[in-house]
């Protein structure tokens, strides 16, 4: 496999793997907020790594790479409504963690695993 491809697969991999656990502090019924915020802002940094990676490599970015990087946006977005305004439904942000999973799965990349 192509080092781009097994270095774009490892960071999608990474995003949605860190997503799961940020779902999960931020669900739990008296969840650590300070913890909560660090692992949100380790998702958001490693985001903003795969968004230069695939600028610096548009030739490996194609639709279904932008579908990936839009349900990251839309999941963040939904998270920060939880975290920062305290929202008591989280049925939303689950909504868009099973979008997130369906981009990562639908990744031209992901079947080669």
């Amino acid at each position: 496999m192509n080092p781009l491809l097994d270095e774009l697969l490892k960071q999608q991999s990474e995003l949605y793997n860190k997503a799961l656990p940020v779902y999960e502090l931020v669900t739990t019924r008296n969840f650590d907020r300070e913890r909560a915020l660090l692992t949100t802002n380790e998702f958001y940094t490693d985001w903003q790594k795969l968004e230069i990676f695939l600028w610096l490599h548009p030739e490996i970015a194609n639709q279904k790479e932008k579908n990936f990087l839009a349900a990251l946006d839309a999941f963040y977005d939904e998270l920060k409504q939880v975290l920062f305004k305290e929202e008591k439904d989280t049925a939303q942000l689950y909504s868009k963690l099973s979008q997130l999973k369906d981009a990562f799965e639908a990744s031209d990349w992901f079947d080669k695993l």
